[in-house]
């Protein structure tokens, strides 16, 4: 797995030099910076310390998309948990479920971090194969955004360097793009109702980002539901 971290529209320069500077004590290079509101400046340099040469060479890009170029796995964070369990949009993991899923991909994985006032909107976290949320107290969830960032690269960390990495020939995102179109498929052929079809093409989406579907596994499930395309296809 290769990390990506991603700042959404920062509105602080000193946030952008401190998740930098926990980027290099977690040995993470890769930093895309999105429409920021705040120049990476002097300051953003001091807080980054010794980090200095890894935010000089981070990419600044004015829309989310360019960052999630070549991106396999793409999660987002959130302090905004949801109300009913039918909010799938904001259903979260833990950072410890975050690094087990994260950890095989053998692509890169873009972690976005959104804006200190407001976080990530719908419209982003919806751009999310996983949504993270760090338990926290009821009275007060929101961290500040270097804070989240110390906790899950460390979390990482941990998880990478005590040799907990799954060894195994993980479907790729083609593959699971496919998978993705042909239950798709099924769902227009079963005739279920816009609504509901646009929910469990969410779903769907969601688990195969949570679970770790090997090469093979994803070949016998996605001729399984071809074969259904084809029979319901057949019968109407």
């Amino acid at each position: 797995m290769r990390l990506r971290v991603v700042l959404v529209e920062p509105e602080h320069d000193g946030n952008i030099g401190g998740v930098a500077r926990l980027m290099e004590n977690f040995g993470i290079q890769d930093l895309y910076i999105v429409n920021p509101a705040a120049p990476v400046d002097d300051e953003a340099k001091a807080y980054a310390c010794h980090a200095r040469r890894l935010l000089e060479n981070a990419k600044t890009v004015a829309r989310l998309d360019e960052a999630l170029e070549d991106v396999s796995l793409v999660a987002g964070t959130t302090a905004i948990l949801p109300k009913k369990s039918a909010n799938l949009l904001r259903t979260a993991i833990t950072p410890e479920e975050f690094s087990r899923i994260s950890l095989p991909v053998t692509g890169n994985v873009a972690l976005l971090l959104g804006r200190e006032s407001r976080g990530l909107s719908n419209a982003e976290l919806d751009r999310c194969d996983l949504v993270i949320s760090i338990p926290a107290s009821r009275m007060y969830r929101t961290l500040n955004v270097t804070s989240a960032a110390a906790i899950l690269f460390y979390v990482l960390w941990r998880t990478n360097d005590s040799g907990q990495r799954i060894h195994v020939r993980e479907a790729d995102e083609a593959m699971k793009s496919r998978l993705a179109e042909v239950f798709d498929q099924l769902c227009d052929g079963s005739l279920v109702i816009p609504h509901k079809r646009r929910l469990a093409d969410r779903a769907f989406r969601s688990l195969l980002s949570r679970a770790t579907v090997s090469a093979r596994e994803a070949t016998l499930i996605l001729g399984a539901l071809r074969q259904a395309v084809q029979h319901i296809r057949g019968v109407f």
